[in-house]
Order: structure tokens, then sequence, then C-alpha cells
């Protein structure tokens, strides 16, 4: 059981450890961190319910098997319910605090509260699956759940910084979660091989947007 939850665990926390090291000017103070670390993970549960509302109630779609329902259930259940609840969290836990005053620190804390958030549905599912599965999602959905953390607190810095709405960071990691649930529910060796590809996109895409929000400064 321990080797399970330590394999569980592991990931999101060495991740954590990573993104926070790009902050290497002036680093967020840990205990700040650690909160938006914890009120992530705290939004499985929430989610899950709503989830699971609009799965059994088919609020969106009578076939969630089919492509539609497919679309459906990774758009509008899976990205948009948990990125809203963890760009809500980020809202309401530092958007307005004093020390979200460096670009930068907007990925910091978005990552935090994402990766809370991975912790503990990894949690959930190496405890149902094993030891395979969290191989697996080390390398998919841990890092899945960092990229959209990083693109929300690109968002939230560039609103901090009046450049783009703020509507943009709930809305932009939900549609980037969305196109990864589609591939990750469908089935098949190309489906695979996109999520694969997919990864890998926004594994570049997310070090652009470190590397460019380094170089900016909110006045």
């Amino acid at each position: 059981m321990f080797i399970l939850l330590f394999s569980a665990v592991i990931p999101a926390v060495l991740l954590m450890i990573w993104i926070y090291k790009w902050d290497q000017l002036h680093p967020e103070p840990k205990r700040h961190v650690l909160r938006l670390f914890v009120m992530g993970a705290l939004v499985p549960l929430p989610a899950a319910l709503i989830e699971r509302h609009l799965l059994i109630t088919k609020a969106l779609s009578p076939n969630p098997q089919s492509l539609v329902g497919i679309l459906l259930t990774a758009f509008f259940v899976a990205g948009a319910v948990e990125e809203l609840l963890k760009a809500l969290f980020f809202y309401k836990g530092i958007y307005r605090h004093r020390e979200f005053d460096e670009p930068i620190d907007g990925v910091v804390y978005a990552v935090a509260v994402s990766l809370g958030f991975a912790m503990v549905e990894n949690i959930l599912y190496v405890s149902s699956y094993g030891l395979a599965t969290a191989f697996l999602r080390s390398v998919t959905a841990i890092p899945g759940h960092m990229f959209f953390g990083i693109i929300m607190g690109y968002y939230f810095s560039r609103a901090k910084m009046g450049r783009s709405r703020l509507s943009a960071a709930f809305a932009i990691p939900a549609f980037f979660h969305g196109v990864y649930d589609s591939f990750a529910m469908s089935d098949g060796f190309r489906a695979n091989v996109a999520l694969l590809v997919y990864l890998l996109i926004l594994l570049f895409f997310s070090l652009n947007i470190i590397s460019r929000l380094k170089r900016m400064v909110i006045n």
C-alpha cells in the first residue's frame, strides 16, 4: 500500500519542485505555494460530484460512448468542470494577494493548484488500478495537469497586467484540457499517438510561456 501511495504522490511533488525552481529571482513563499497545493487537493470532491451529476442525468449526451458524447464529456464535463474549479480556487486563494507581483508567480501558483488536484486524483486511480496505472499517469495525466496550470497561470498573469480578459484564465485551460481528454477517452492506436504528440506540443508551448513570463513585469 505504501508503494502505491508513494508512486501516486511523487510525480506531482517532483513536478511542483521543478516548476518552483523556475522562479529564481524572487521565489514565492513556500507556505503560500503549499496552501494553493492543498486548495487544489480539495477540488476533486466538488468536481466529482458535479461531473457525476452531469453524466448520470445525461444532461449533455444520451450516449457518452459516441463521438459526440466523448467530445461533450471531454470539453464540458471533465475539461470545463475541473479547470473552472481550479481557476476559481486560484482566484480566491491568491489572485489579489500582494505576493502575486511577478508574471511567473501566476504559473507557480496555478501549477500548485493543478498538481494538488492531480495528486489526489492520481491516488484514487492508482489505489484502484495499481502500479501500471501509476507509471502511465506519471507521463500523461500528471504532466497534462501541470501544462494546464502553466497555461492558466499565464492568462491570470496577463489579466493582472491588463493584457487580456480574466475570463481567458478560466476558459482557455478548459479548452486545452478538453482536447487532452478527447484523445484520452478515445480507443485505438491513433488516439494514443495523438495524445503523446499533443503532450509534446503542450511541453514546448509551456516552456515558451515560462520563458516569456520571466521577461515580463507586472506594473
